[in-house]
């Protein structure tokens, strides 16, 4: 053991402690993205982003040789592109081995769904032969999943802004909601109670939790199909599977379209509010559908028997010791508030076709190789570019959608900026500036009910509360005001009252006699002290005779 005894807690440097605040927000935060289809013509592409890839023909092949092909294709970890196209795994992360029984078995490193790992090649095959494809894709849990998506027959060229958001839940209010339970006691009555919260079963336990305060598989399984759910137009919803064709790609929460053409510098806005509200829509749902499962349970007997198990059970004993009224007991379920802000933190530009090896994301510092790769370098047709090219006016039609963002409260942000590189002094070089979103660039949102302030990367789209229910109980006792009691039982009460009155007179006089006795002794007051006798003679003390046969 060290002979230098450090301390368990120190101070800061300097002597001052650390403040504890009661203000700091717990947040939880998602992300997610939402694609917006920029409306350009076919003729603003080049003939090189009309490429339909090769696929293996499945249709003057029989049923056999298809689950053949499928087979080897899963076997080998999906490498097959041919026949499993939008799959972009790295090969040998999943792959299957076939065995007598229980059949196929994922062999994986990473976590799959229950589904995925009971994935059929009967079921691959069979959707291939109504031109459905396998897309694995990684859910909001983490977990990998499948579905299968439609190919298009033809290559459809569109350039998309990606845009990555978060949703993120602080903690606000807490306070009491419902009742839920109210019980009196008689005068003098006693009984036993217990509590039981919606915890106390796991498929309970399942149901009751939300992605705001509680994240698991259930949750975001739950959050992901009221999404799914919200999007008022299924076909471009499922152009996100398309596009994600790699299995490590963020959760796809949105997909519209956007008017650039006639000077609209701002029309990617509706696609941006349109997939705020269904966010929020989700959000509300799925929150109040777990709020729901949250039942707490208050049993009154006078004998509860212990049970055991994984459930919550609260055991209490309570007992009403006024004689003459009544004592009744309010219970109250404690809610919780959440703030919950949707807000865009990062954007990128894409190409794709609807096919998925087409797909090619950048930031937007390489915004200008992409445009240069797709975008035709023809004079522009559009009268607010009158003299540039088609790829310059492709470009400035991106900046003024991002430069003309509106928040959750209309006001407008501009989330981009051209920034140019400067030397090893620090000075700007001329001709070199390069697109970026603006670094740190944060938006802050104000809580009018409370005054607190909560600062967000990015820009607010949405700012919503949900209240959900907990686990905490808050008790009120009230004290019944009708009298139990006739006149001569208050006689009895009042004078079994006055005799506790009178019997804690006599024991303060009693200690205020000898708080005097010893301030005599210790100030050695001679006088005092005969006077003191004289008022509190010590007790006479008798002796007994002695016996005489014994002196």
């Amino acid at each position: 053991m060290s002979s230098n005894n450090e301390p368990m807690i120190k101070l800061e440097p300097g002597g001052k402690a650390p403040v504890l605040s009661y203000k700091v927000p717990e947040p939880t935060s998602y992300s997610g993205r939402n694609f917006i289809e920029m409306q350009l013509t076919e003729d603003y592409f080049k003939p090189n982003s009309k490429i339909i890839p090769p696929r293996t023909p499945t249709k003057n092949l029989d049923l056999s040789a298809i689950k053949n092909e499928v087979l080897k294709g899963m076997k080998s970890g999906f490498a097959n592109k041919l026949i499993f196209p939008n799959i972009g795994l790295i090969t040998d992360t999943i792959r299957f081995v076939e065995k007598p029984n229980p059949g196929l078995v994922p062999i994986s490193s990473i976590p799959l769904s229950t589904k995925l790992a009971q994935l059929d090649a009967d079921e691959v095959t069979s959707m291939i032969q109504e031109g459905k494809k396998l897309n694995i894709y990684k859910s909001m849990y983490g977990t990998f999943t499948h579905n299968y998506i439609t190919e298009p027959t033809i290559a459809r060229p569109r350039l998309l802004l990606v845009e990555t958001y978060r949703l993120s839940s602080y903690l606000g209010t807490y306070g009491a909601g419902r009742t839920i339970k109210t019980f009196s006691l008689l005068p003098g009555e006693k009984t036993k109670i217990s509590i039981k919260t919606y915890l106390k079963k796991e498929t309970d336990a399942k149901d009751a939790s939300s992605i705001l305060d509680s994240f698991t598989q259930e949750s975001s399984d739950d959050f992901e199909k009221s999404i799914q759910a919200e999007q008022s137009d299924t076909q471009k919803y499922s152009e996100n599977f398309k596009y994600h064709a790699e299995a490590s790609a963020e959760c796809s929460w949105g997909f519209g379209s956007a008017k650039v053409s006639g000077g609209v510098k701002g029309g990617s806005n509706s696609a941006r509010e349109e997939f705020a509200k269904n966010v929020s829509n989700a959000t509300a749902k799925h929150a109040a559908k777990a709020s729901a499962k949250r039942d707490i349970q208050i049993n009154t007997s006078f004998e509860v028997k212990k049970q055991t198990g994984e459930e919550t059970d609260v055991e209490r004993e309570i007992q009403n010791i006024n004689v003459s009224r009544t004592l009744n007991f309010v219970f109250r379920q404690m809610n919780q508030e959440f703030i919950t802000l949707l807000h865009l933190v990062d954007v990128r530009v894409a190409f794709f076709n609807g096919f998925a090896e087409s797909r090619r994301e950048v930031a937007l510092p390489e915004l200008d190789s992409l445009l240069e790769e797709f975008i035709v370098n023809g004079p522009s047709t559009d009268p607010n570019y009158k003299g540039k090219t088609k790829c310059q006016e492709v470009r400035g039609k991106v900046i003024e959608q991002l430069e003309n963002i509106f928040d959750y409260k209309d006001r407008q942000h501009i989330f981009v900026e051209e920034k140019p590189f400067k030397d090893i002094n620090g000075k700007e070089i001329p001709g070199t500036a390069y697109l970026r979103v603006k670094k740190d660039y944060t938006s802050t949102y104000k809580d009018d009910a409370t005054g607190t302030e909560i600062p967000v990367p990015g820009i607010i789209l949405s700012a919503k509360k949900y209240t959900l229910r907990t686990d905490g109980v808050i008790v009120d006792a009230i004290l019944g005001q009708g009298d139990a009691l006739d006149v001569y039982s208050h006689g009895l009460q009042d004078e079994a009252v006055r005799n506790h009155e009178l019997n804690n007179t006599l024991l303060e006089s009693t200690i205020e006699k000898n708080q005097l006795a010893m301030k005599i002794v210790q100030g050695k007051e001679t006088e005092s002290a005969k006077i003191f006798a004289q008022v509190f003679p010590p007790p006479k003390v008798i002796e007994k005779e002695k016996d005489s046969d014994n002196g």
